[in-house]
């Protein structure tokens, strides 16, 4: 597939190989049983449908999501699959959980209350195991333990580590030991604790169930190691116009830059409208091949400035494109100078940004679909 020479706004390109790619990297380090791809909130932005189709032509069988409505979109792209619901029961009584054959987490005593009610059901539920977010705290288990679960089938237990990067703290005791001993007087089911610095980091957390999605879109999750990841998602700018300025004019409202000496300024196609976020207002950078174009002057709604003076004149006018991120950039080194997580970044630029899917032997009808020029 090829991208049109001159265009007005960003495009994000989607490598579904590079996806495939990752997939096998973490089912060939994961040591337990079953595999799961987080795909919640559309795929990280990089669209649902398309990353589905992929990972379970690499056979993946199972597939974490926030909400009801996301869990039956991907029902209809894998009928066999086990599919986790992370909101449980806030979006869909059991009933339609059941017809749907998707697995509610269960997150407090009312909402397995509630489920029982229903009827069989099949279940995970969640412990809090020092996030402080959703999920069972130890009161609550002990209680869990003596009242019983029928007529539930509680297909796993499962917790979610309090750091994102590092999935085991300086706690005395591991968070690995923490969870094992709060489900100790619980019915046997499938032990849920890895997440994707787990699967790289921390083997013991691997247990049964896994359930990875950053390192499947290519987001080192493990700053202490360089992981074998591939980045999934390029994110590009085309630029509308190049101007040579004089020392002292001024770039962006109020001034926000001025420039020091006479320099040849590039208008890119993208802003805060597309995901980029405002606080890159002078830093960082966009990149023409391997060189680097500073930014300058503030983020506005569609339009970024940035510095190509030195830069080959070919490769800085209107009709080119400039990489915010992807394989001159990495989209962790962006998100690091606006203060933001990766996936925050990711998330929000695929949102904003037109889409192209990449794959060397694609669906054709699935890929003329899915590529599109809104997102």
């Amino acid at each position: 597939m090829t991208v049109a020479v001159y265009a007005d706004s960003p495009l994000m390109e989607i490598d579904l190989d590079r996806l495939a790619s990752n997939w096998q990297t973490v089912r060939d380090r994961y040591t337990g049983d079953d595999l799961g791809a987080v795909v919640k909130c559309n795929a990280y932005g990089l669209g649902l449908e398309p990353v589905v189709a992929m990972l379970s032509s690499r056979g993946c069988r199972q597939y974490w999501v926030l909400g009801y409505d996301e869990a039956c979109r991907v029902r209809a792209l894998a009928p066999a699959a086990e599919i986790f619901v992370l909101n449980g029961l806030r979006g869909a009584s059991a009933r339609d959980c059941r017809a749907q054959r998707l697995i509610p987490v269960l997150n407090d005593l009312d909402e397995i209350a509630q489920a029982r009610r229903a009827g069989a059901l099949t279940v995970a539920i969640a412990l809090d195991t020092g996030l402080g977010r959703l999920g069972l705290r130890p009161e609550a288990i002990a209680r869990l333990a003596a009242q019983g679960l029928a007529p539930l089938r509680v297909r796993a237990w499962i917790t979610q580590p309090a750091s994102f990067s590092s999935p085991e703290g300086p706690e005395r005791q591991s968070l690995r030991d923490r969870f094992l001993d709060l489900i100790a007087p619980l019915p046997r089911a499938a032990r849920s604790l890895a997440i994707s610095a787990s699967i790289f980091e921390c083997p013991g957390h691997h247990l049964d169930m896994a359930r990875v999605g950053s390192a499947l879109y290519g987001v080192n999750t493990t700053p202490s190691q360089a992981l074998p990841l591939l980045p999934v998602a390029r994110l590009r700018a085309p630029v509308l116009q190049v101007a040579d300025l004089p020392a002292g004019a001024g770039i962006g409202y109020d001034q926000q830059f001025r420039c020091p000496g006479p320099m040849r300024i590039a208008t890119l196609g993208i802003g805060y409208a597309h995901g980029l976020p405002y606080a890159l207002m002078n830093r960082g950078a966009a990149y023409f091949g391997p060189h680097r174009a500073p930014i300058v002057g503030g983020i506005s709604m569609g339009l970024t400035s940035v510095d190509v003076t030195g830069l080959p004149a070919r490769l800085a006018v209107p009709g080119q494109w400039a990489e915010m991120f992807g394989e001159h950039q990495r989209l962790e080194t962006l998100a690091a100078l606006a203060g933001l997580p990766a996936n925050a970044l990711l998330i929000a630029t695929a949102a904003g940004c037109g889409r192209r899917y990449h794959a060397a032997h694609p669906d054709p009808s699935l890929v003329s679909r899915l590529s599109e020029s809104l997102p």
